[in-house]
């Protein structure tokens, strides 16, 4: 998700909710993305401001703090999410609708 503009992340997002199940029956979308700011404390915050900028300067896309992504959630039509912080730089999210 992190090669998109916003726009085009929360269409994709409610494409995924559409093509799911409900939550109670299973149902969530799988993201692994970094997650700026909240990462293992094994890697610093440096990495992935640089891929932000290799994101920013290649493609459309940006690499994603929380917030953001939680707008996107939000936008898309998801009720909530959970974030699991990997042993470093990429992050688990869990979004359900």
């Amino acid at each position: 998700m992190h090669d998109w503009r916003n726009e085009d992340c929360i269409r994709i997002l409610q494409r995924c909710k559409d093509a799911i199940h409900s939550r109670e029956a299973g149902g969530k979308v799988i993201i692994l993305e970094a997650v700026v700011g909240s990462t293992s404390a094994m890697i610093s915050e440096e990495p992935q401001l640089l891929f932000d900028m290799v994101m920013l300067t290649v493609t459309e896309g940006e690499e994603r703090d929380e917030n953001e992504w939680k707008y996107l959630f939000t936008e898309a039509g998801f009720s909530s999410y959970k974030i699991t912080h990997t042993i470093g730089f990429m992050s688990i999210i869990e979004v359900y609708p």
